[in-house]
């Protein structure tokens, strides 16, 4: 996952609560999107399976994790200085 604002660390704390984290759709909203789908569409059922025994990254179901709270834990990292959050 890649922030839209690149190096986060020069930002002021505002800003990073803001905007680091966010992810674009290939709509090009201003905001974050706000994804309320339960499940994702996967390639294969092999690919299916692969997702829920974590071979394979991606979003398998949206209580376990969704591109909105992904978004979340990104900006949280980026605020704190951390690799990653959960």
């Amino acid at each position: 996952m890649s922030a839209i604002l690149g190096d986060v660390a020069d930002l002021h704390p505002e800003t990073c609560l803001v905007h680091a984290g966010t992810l674009r759709s290939q709509f090009g909203e201003t905001s974050e999107a706000l994804f309320l789908t339960q499940g994702h569409v996967y390639d294969s059922a092999e690919q299916a399976e692969a997702r829920f025994l974590n071979k394979d990254p991606g979003f398998q179901y949206a209580r376990f994790s969704n591109p909105t709270v992904a978004m979340l834990e990104a900006r949280m990292a980026a605020f704190e200085g951390a690799e990653a959050c959960r």
